[in-house]
C-alpha cells in the first residue's frame, strides 16, 4: 500500500491524542501496570504506627458495637502509661452514648420514684477526660448529600495559605460526619478519614487536605503527625494548576494538584496489630506503644470497613491510614508530575517511530526482535523510575508500540489480500452472537399474568445485553417473591453472571425458600461465578397479597421508594453490602426487614434511572423521579415505570447505563 506511511502516521496522532484524552479504558491499563508496579517493586516497612485493632474476639467479649465511652477512656488510659506520640481514632462518636449508665440511672428514676439510686459514673464524661489528656484525634467524614448537620466544631490546625484558594482545586463535600462539638474540643485535633477509591474502588491515593462544609481540613493521618510533632501550622500554596506545595516544619508532602498523595504501600507486619482485649488487659509489650503514633480502629467483618488497596491486599480501611502516616512522617509517595507524564509521551513518540521504520523496512523476523527489545526497554525505564518514587506509565506505551507493530505488519498483509475478509466474517459472527445472547437473556424477565395487578417491571439494556434483572413469581396465591439486581459493569460479562444469579432465584422461589436463605445461595453463587471482582446490587423480597406484609432484604442496592396515598415519599436504605464480595455461611447473615406495604407503592430502581440525563445533560437524580410522579398523579407502577422509561430513553440517544424499575402495589 503506497499510503502505508500516511495511515501509520495517523493512527500514531490518535494514540497521543488518547493518551492526552486519558478515557477510562487508558486509565484502567494504567492502573493495571501500577498495581503490579506497588505488590512487586516497594520495599520498606512501615514501623512508626501501631493500629488498635476492634477486632472479632474483642467484639464477642466486650459485645455488640457501640461500645460504652469509658470502654475507650480506658484504652486511653491504658496508652498513656507509655507515651505514645498521638492517639488517633478511626471511629466517628456522632451521637451521644447509648449505653451511658448514667443516661440509664436517669431514666428509671424518673420512671420509678421514691428508690434509692446507687449512683453511677458518667461514660461520656469519663471519655471526655480521657480525650483531654491524651495526644487525641477524632475523625471527621466528608457526606456528599446536602443534609444539614448542626456541628460547629472547626479544623484545630492553623493553614497559612499563599496563592488562590485551595477550596477551588481540593476534593469537597457539602456535609460532614462528625463526633459530637463537646468530644471535638476535648480532643487534640480533628482529621479527615474520608478516602477517594480509584474508578475500580480500589484505594491507591488519598486527600492530605480536604473541603468538608466550606471548611478545609487535614487529613487524619495529617493531624496525627501533626500533634505527634507538636506542631500547629501547615503550609499550602497554590498556583493555576492547583496546588503546589504542602508542608510542615519538618515534613514536605508531595501531592498532585488536588492534593492527593499517591501511597506508597509499603510491608505492614500483622504484628504492629493489638487486640483492644489485650490493651483493656495490659497485655502487651510497651515498646510497641512509646513513641509510635496510634491507631484505632477495627478489622471486624461485620463492621464493614474493608478495602482493597494497590498492591492487592485487601486491608481494614484504618491500614491506609497508617501508611498515608508512614508517607508523610518520610516525605515518601509514588510522584506522578508533569516531567514523568512528559516523559512518558516522548517515550512513545520515539518508541512508534522505531517500530514503523523497523517493521516496514526490516524482514518480519527481525521486527519482532526489534519490537520485544524496545518493550523490555520501556518497561526497564519505568521500573527504575518507579524505584525512585517515580511512575512512568509503561503499558499504553506498550499498548501503543503494539498497536503500530500490529498494523504495520496488517499492511503488509492486506498486500497479499488476506486479512480483510477474515476480519469482516468475525465481526460478523461477534455481532451475531451478541444478538443472540439479548434475545435469549430477554426470556429471562417474568411473563406472569397473574401478577400484572400488584407488580410490574421493565428493562431497557444499554448494550445488547444488560448487567441489570427482575423477576417476581408467584409461591401460592397470596404470596410471590420479587427481585431486582444490578451486576457492576454492563455487557455479556454482566449479562451472565445476572443469568446465574437469576436462575439460583427462580429455582430457589419454586421451593418456597426464605428470603434469607435466598439471598444466601445467591450471594454464595456470584461470588463463585464472578471475575474481575464483579459483584450485583440487588434488592430481594417476599409480598404477601392478604396482609400486605412484605420481608425484604436490601444488598448494597439503591435505597427502595415508599409513596403513600398523599404522595409523600420516604426511602428505606440498604443494611448489607452487595452480593458476591465474600462468601458467607450461615443466612443469619441476611437479616430480613419486614413492613406493611398496603395502601402504598414501592419503586426499586438501578442507578441507571437515577442516573440518566434528562433535559440539558442533567441526571434525574430521585429528586426528579419524586417530581416526575407528582406530575403524572399516579401511584400506578405501570404507569410510573413507563413514564421514567420513556423520559430517560428520550433524552438519552446512547444510554450510559441499563435502566431497569420494579414496582409493586397492593
Amino acid at each position: 500500500m503506497k499510503n502505508k506511511f500516511i495511515y501509520l502516521g495517523i493512527i500514531t496522532v490518535i494514540l497521543i491524542s488518547l493518551k492526552i484524552l486519558n478515557p477510562t479504558f487508558i486509565k484502567k491499563l494504567s492502573l493495571i501496570n501500577y498495581d503490579f508496579y506497588q505488590k512487586n517493586f516497594i520495599n520498606g516497612e512501615v514501623n512508626s504506627v501501631t493500629i488498635i485493632d476492634i477486632d472479632e474476639k474483642s467484639l464477642a467479649e466486650i459485645g455488640q458495637f457501640p461500645w460504652r465511652r469509658d470502654i475507650y477512656s480506658k484504652i486511653l488510659e491504658n496508652l498513656n502509661k507509655f507515651n505514645p506520640s498521638a492517639i488517633a481514632f478511626d471511629i466517628v462518636f456522632s451521637e451521644e452514648d447509648k449505653q451511658n449508665p448514667k443516661n440509664l440511672l436517669n431514666r428509671l428514676k424518673k420512671e420509678y420514684e421514691g428508690f434509692n439510686y446507687i449512683e453511677v459514673d458518667d461514660s461520656q464524661k469519663i471519655f471526655i477526660e480521657g480525650l483531654k489528656n491524651s495526644k487525641s484525634i477524632l475523625p471527621i467524614i466528608g457526606e456528599p448529600k446536602d443534609n444539614l448537620v448542626i456541628n460547629n466544631s472547626k479544623p484545630k490546625i492553623r493553614l497559612i495559605k499563599k496563592g488562590n484558594d485551595p477550596k477551588n482545586f481540593l476534593y469537597s463535600f457539602k456535609n460532614k460526619i462528625i463526633s459530637l462539638e463537646k468530644l471535638n474540643n476535648a480532643a487534640s485535633g480533628i482529621g479527615s478519614i474520608s478516602l477517594i477509591p480509584s474508578i475500580d474502588g480500589i484505594i491507591r491515593y488519598a486527600p492530605v487536605i480536604i473541603n468538608i462544609d466550606n471548611s478545609i481540613w487535614p487529613s487524619l493521618s495529617l493531624e496525627a503527625v501533626r500533634i505527634s510533632n507538636n506542631q500547629k501550622n501547615l503550609l499550602v500554596k497554590t498556583d493555576s494548576n492547583g496546588i503546589s506545595e504542602i508542608k510542615t516544619r519538618t515534613n514536605q508532602i508531595k501531592t498532585d494538584s488536588n492534593a492527593l498523595i499517591n501511597i506508597k504501600f509499603k510491608y505492614f507486619d500483622k504484628s504492629n496489630y493489638i487486640s483492644v482485649l489485650d490493651i483493656l488487659d495490659n497485655k502487651f509489650d510497651k515498646k510497641r506503644i512509646e513513641n509510635k503514633i496510634i491507631l484505632i480502629g477495627s478489622s471486624a467483618q461485620a463492621l464493614f470497613d474493608i478495602v482493597k488497596i494497590a498492591n492487592g491486599n485487601v486491608v481494614p480501611g484504618v491500614e491506609v491510614h497508617a501508611h498515608l502516616i508512614d508517607n508523610i512522617i518520610k516525605s515518601e509517595s509514588i510522584v506522578i508530575d508533569q516531567t514523568t507524564v512528559l516523559l512518558g509521551y516522548a517515550i512513545l513518540i520515539i518508541s512508534t517511530i522505531i517500530i514503523v521504520i523497523s517493521t516496514i523496512k526490516i524482514k518480519p523476523r527481525f521486527s519482532i526482535f526489534i519490537f520485544v527489545t524496545l518493550i523490555l526497554i520501556i518497561n526497564l525505564i519505568s521500573v527504575v523510575f518507579f524505584k525512585f518514587d517515580y511512575y512512568v506509565d509503561p503499558l499504553f506505551n506498550i499498548f501503543a508500540c503494539a498497536v503500530i507493530f500490529l498494523t504495520s505488519l496488517y499492511f503488509k498483509y492486506l498486500e497479499e489480500n488476506m486479512l480483510a475478509i477474515e476480519n469482516d466474517k468475525k465481526q460478523m459472527i461477534l455481532k451475531k452472537e451478541r444478538e443472540i445472547a439479548g434475545e435469549v437473556q430477554k426470556k429471562l424477565f417474568p411473563t406472569d399474568k397473574n401478577l400484572e395487578k400488584f407488580v410490574y417491571g421493565k428493562n431497557t439494556p444499554a448494550k445488547d445485553v444488560s448487567g441489570d434483572y427482575y423477576d417476581f413469581y408467584k409461591i401460592n396465591e397470596n404470596e410471590f417473591y420479587f427481585i431486582l439486581g444490578d451486576v457492576t459493569g454492563k455487557g455479556i460479562k454482566a449479562g451472565i453472571l445476572m443469568a446465574n444469579a437469576a436462575a439460583v432465584f427462580k429455582s430457589l422461589a419454586k421451593m418456597g425458600s426464605s428470603v434469607s436463605k435466598t439471598a444466601l445461595y445467591i450471594n454464595n453463587q456470584v461470588k463463585d461465578s464472578s471475575y474481575q471482582a464483579m459483584f450485583i446490587t440487588a434488592v430481594l423480597g417476599k409480598v404477601n397479597l392478604d396482609t400486605g406484609e412484605m420481608e425484604y432484604v436490601n444488598m448494597g442496592h439503591e435505597p427502595m421508594m415508599v409513596i403513600n396515598n398523599n404522595f409523600e415519599f420516604d426511602y428505606i436504605k440498604s443494611t448489607l453490602p452487595p452480593m458476591g464480595l465474600t462468601k458467607v455461611k450461615d443466612e443469619s447473615f441476611f437479616k430480613t426487614h419486614l413492613m406493611n406495604i398496603k395502601n402504598k407503592t414501592i419503586l426499586i430502581y438501578t442507578d441507571g434511572v437515577t442516573e440518566g440525563y434528562i433535559d440539558n445533560n442533567k441526571e434525574l437524580t430521585v429528586t426528579g423521579i419524586e417530581n416526575e410522579i407528582k406530575v403524572i398523579k399516579s401511584r400506578d407502577p405501570n404507569k410510573i415505570i413507563d413514564h421514567l422509561t420513556s423520559i430517560l430513553v428520550k433524552n438519552n440517544i446512547v444510554l450510559r447505563d441499563d435502566i431497569t424499575c420494579l414496582g409493586i402495589s397492593i
